[in-house]
């Protein structure tokens, strides 16, 4: 990469909600910075020592931003960038009018699947995405499904949309040691709103009738999303769950379910893929390109979506189990999605602007 490059990343995420963005970013700045020959690399920020310590990596500098909100914060960000000598500006989306920048975009579903997203979110990405894609350098898309929706969207040439697939959420040795506890438990993981079909998992689950089985489903219900679980016992929603909490989850699940209608990548789907949980998931998106043949598929807006599902789930606990990954498959896993690769092709996607 060219030494004369300066590269300024919108880190306000860092300290946001924990949502996938947050994630990607986070991961991604620890492996940039975890190279021999670290970048030059300015993280704004408006909490500078939060995100110091999130990210780990001493050889970054830190920059506040000032409280100005959303759109106030975009607008400074070409003032900030000259005033720091930054050659090109890093966003999650949404980019300045004006500066030279590449742009995250970890999906466009709300064009593509408008249905499950409220109009104010799908106007944003439908004008001021489009234009950040548009204007950007280079457009960094966290999986191939995303890269292929956004170029037969906006008829970019191709040199300019380029991959960065996701790593998984954790770090390697994390995966390790993972044992089905008892009492046996399905896992669901992911911020709970209408695409992630949450309440068709619970109707799938008390379909299927497994008295000594329960349901764990670990995410924030989204604002606007009306939703609460039924009053049953085998079903334990938890929200706010430390990370080694969520590890020895993982490690205990019997059975991991991804029922998500629509993803741009697709985070706790590599997560239980790499911990070698037997999954069932969903065939929508980007899923099949995270988990290839190792998971147990199913249609979420099929007519018989929730007995196709519980027929899976009692399967699974009867007669027809779902293989788990086994060792040799875990290890192509990790080494297709990693954050070492994902910062190479940053480097390169950036260097390449």
């Amino acid at each position: 990469m060219s030494t004369r490059v300066t590269i300024g990343v919108d880190a306000h995420v860092l300290t946001g909600k924990y949502q996938g963005t947050r994630s990607t970013l986070t991961n991604l700045l620890r492996a940039l910075g975890g190279r021999p020959d670290p970048p030059r690399l300015l993280v704004y920020t408006e909490d500078p020592a939060t995100a110091r310590a999130a990210i780990g990596v001493a050889a970054f500098d830190y920059v506040a931003l000032p409280a100005l909100g959303a759109v106030r914060r975009l607008l400074d960000f070409p003032r900030l960038f000259r005033r720091d000598g930054v050659t090109i500006g890093v966003f999650q989306y949404i980019a300045p009018l004006a500066g030279r920048h590449a742009v995250f975009v970890h999906d466009i579903l709300p064009l593509t699947h408008p249905r499950y997203f409220p109009l104010a979110m799908r106007v944003r990405m439908r004008v001021f995405g489009a234009l950040a894609i548009r204007r950007a350098r280079v457009v960094l898309a966290v999986s191939e499904h995303t890269r292929a929706a956004v170029l037969a969207r906006y008829r970019l040439p191709p040199e300019r949309v380029r991959a960065v697939l996701n790593g998984p959420s954790f770090a390697p040795p994390a995966y390790a040691g993972a044992r089905p506890a008892t009492p046996r438990y399905i896992l669901n993981v992911g911020r709970i709103e209408r695409r992630k079909n949450v309440g068709l998992l619970i109707a799938a689950f008390r379909k299927a009738d497994l008295a000594d089985v329960r349901l764990v489903i670990v995410g924030a219900v989204d604002a606007g999303f009306a939703f609460a679980p039924p009053c049953d016992p085998r079903i334990d929603l938890r929200s706010r769950v430390a990370e080694a909490e969520l590890i020895g989850l993982y490690r205990g699940a019997s059975l991991f379910v991804y029922p998500s209608a629509a993803e741009g990548f697709g985070l706790p789907l590599l997560d239980a893929t790499l911990f070698g949980i037997p999954t069932i998931a969903s065939n929508r998106t980007a899923l099949p390109e995270v988990s290839g043949d190792l998971v147990r598929y199913f249609d979420p807006e099929a007519a018989d979506a929730v007995t196709t599902l519980a027929a899976q789930i009692a399967g699974h606990f009867g007669a027809s189990p779902i293989p788990a990954p086994d060792a040799a498959q875990r290890r192509a896993q990790a080494e297709r999605f990693c954050w070492t690769r994902a910062a190479d092709a940053f480097l390169a996607a950036i260097d390449a602007r």
